[in-house]
């Protein structure tokens, strides 16, 4: 994770890198503050500056190209562009894992140049969110499919709301663990469990759903934690049925739409300070559960992987896929349902 000076909670302003030969570039859209209130509009302000003489940009932003000095293919990046990571649990995680889509050849062979995008077609799944939020802050993200159940995906959140509730999560997961650490989220689907797995993103954390029939279904959440060995588990059911969990080795954090452990939402989306992630930065992995037998863990998908499977689900929705065949192409790339009904009507929508 890139963490750039200043902010609070330890958090500063950044970006995602496209990549390079040698070098680490950042892209992103450009975010304004507003104000938090009822409407949905966001809030929070922006850094004061920039490092190095930059001019001021905030979460994404892209700093004004007249005062950026390009970096060579050939020349070794500076230390505020330096990628500085929590140390990785597997080398396959860091590189997407052999799930992942595979990488696109980049554009110039080995210049080191990035490859261009269009539109929305190259935004993280994060950067992505904060943007529809900002221009769309009433629109509900939605597929173009007839649900079949009415609590899945984003289960009627705006987009204002459903960032409201990644920006608190990631706020209490910056105070409690460091970017790159792994969070098991044990939700079944709908709003808790997107806001959640946003939240992770936001916060530069690798998300492991766990995702159960019913809110008390918590049997296979002992083997999840043997085999998965997340930093903190966060769900939305411990109130009311406690999960086996040792908490002396794993924390665990109550997070819903109303309060994140304890907290109102509100409050701790207006104390969230944005993380730079790169875009092969781990950000999901997914988990099998083998019943009793035991159960196992696939190595990560980055960022980047994310945005890529993504614009392809995109691509097949435009050209009239059926809801079966779109399931089945993430499927293919390594994404669970709960996880593309997640990204996907964001995707999608607006």
């Amino acid at each position: 994770m890139v963490r750039g000076p200043g902010g609070a909670d330890g958090y500063a302003a950044g970006g995602f890198g496209t990549g390079g030969s040698g070098t680490e570039a950042y892209e992103s859209n450009t975010y304004r503050p507003g104000a938090s209130d009822g409407s949905g509009a966001l809030d929070g302000a922006g850094p004061a500056g920039t490092p190095d003489g930059l001019e001021p940009s905030g979460w994404w932003g892209r700093p004004r190209h007249a005062t950026v000095r390009r970096l060579h293919a050939a020349q070794p990046p500076s230390p505020a562009y330096a990628p500085q990571y929590a140390a990785p649990r597997e080398t396959a995680a860091m590189s997407g894992g052999e799930h992942s889509k595979p990488r696109r050849a980049r554009i110039g062979g080995g210049g080191g140049g990035a490859r261009p995008v269009a539109g929305d077609g190259g935004r993280l799944p994060g950067p992505l969110l904060r943007r529809r939020a900002e221009r769309h802050p009433a629109l509900v993200p939605e597929l173009p499919f007839e649900c079949r159940a009415a609590g899945i995906g984003t289960a009627g959140c705006s987009f204002a709301e459903l960032d409201r509730r990644a920006r608190a999560v990631a706020a209490r997961l910056g105070t409690l663990l460091s970017p790159g650490s792994r969070v098991l989220l044990v939700y079944p689907e709908g709003p808790d469990l997107a806001g959640a797995f946003f939240g992770c993103l936001y916060a530069g954390m690798a998300a492991i759903p766990l995702v159960l029939p019913t809110s008390g279904a918590t049997r296979t959440v002992p083997r999840a934690v043997q085999h998965c060995d997340p930093d903190l588990i966060l769900t939305g059911t411990d109130g009311w049925h406690a999960l086996e969990v040792d908490r002396n080795r794993t924390q665990v954090v109550e997070a819903d739409g109303v309060r994140v452990a304890g907290e109102p939402v509100w409050r701790l989306a207006q104390q969230w300070r944005p993380v730079g992630v790169l875009r092969g930065a781990p950000a999901y992995h997914r988990y099998h559960d083998d019943g009793p037998t035991g159960g196992r863990l696939e190595a990560a998908m980055g960022h980047g992987d994310l945005a890529e499977v993504m614009t392809e689900l995109a691509q097949a929705v435009r050209l009239g896929t059926d809801e079966e065949n779109i399931g089945w192409i993430a499927a293919v790339h390594g994404l669970e349902e709960a996880v593309w009904r997640i990204l996907l009507p964001v995707r999608v929508t607006g």
